[in-house]
């Protein structure tokens, strides 16, 4: 487990420019967070973008081509970024935490995560229980998470099923029994739609290995005002 909570800004840093953009990576990178969250989905001619919903401008991301949504703008202004884009922009400066959305050619996403990054500077994640199980036969050494959104009823059997070393629940369905469990049993926990302010502390409090947040700018402050010396 992890000396100190990662403070990771949910799709980058959010509060000028528009989520999952190369602009709000690059704020969070400005911003000295630990990491970036981000969603991967595939194309129809087998590239991989970064964009969180299953369709863009009404359309099915997985029935358009690469070019066919490199001609489509965020917010009128803002281009779609591509997997290998965000890898360059943050390789040797910030974690990046890449979330599988609809992805099916896992050996081509692998291939091209794996060429331009450590396997320390990355974790992947989802929601597919399938997709995490088969990261651990090939992906080993990177570090992989199980996301969760309902209520935890046994955890440890969660992690067994998936091969997962890390827990991504909703903040709202964790308990501090939950992260001890997890703890004793030498997993991580890492919890996400947590951006108020007393959410962060509780979740500090608990211990978790990092925070998936909308605010990234408060976290930030928290873990400073935390590292203080007392006296």
């Amino acid at each position: 487990m992890m000396a100190a909570t990662l403070n990771i800004a949910h799709r980058g840093f959010t509060k000028d420019t528009p989520d999952n953009t190369l602009e709000s990576f690059y704020a969070a990178i400005k911003l000295d967070a630990d990491g970036i969250e981000c969603d991967v989905q595939e194309t129809a001619d087998h590239s991989f973008i970064i964009f969180h919903d299953d369709k863009i401008a009404d359309k099915n991301i997985n029935g358009l081509s690469l070019a066919e949504i490199r001609n489509l703008k965020i917010a009128g202004q803002y281009q779609v970024p591509t997997l290998e884009e965000t890898l360059s922009l943050c390789r040797k400066r910030i974690k990046l935490m890449l979330e599988l959305k609809q992805v099916n050619s896992l050996d081509l996403f692998l291939e091209t995560v794996n060429a331009a990054m450590k396997p320390e500077e990355l974790f992947i994640t989802s929601f597919k229980a399938s997709l995490v199980k088969e990261l651990a036969d090939f992906a080993p050494r990177i570090p992989r998470g199980i996301l969760i959104d309902k209520t935890i009823a046994e955890p440890l059997k969660i992690m067994d099923d998936t091969k997962a070393r890390i827990m991504l629940p909703r903040f709202s369905y964790t308990t501090a029994e939950t992260v001890n469990n997890l703890h004793a049993h030498n997993y991580a926990i890492m919890v996400w739609e947590c951006s108020s302010s007393q959410n962060l502390r509780t979740a500090l409090d608990w211990g978790v290995e990092g925070i998936i947040t909308d605010a990234p700018a408060n976290l930030a402050l928290e873990l400073k005002y935390r590292q203080r010396p007392r006296g």
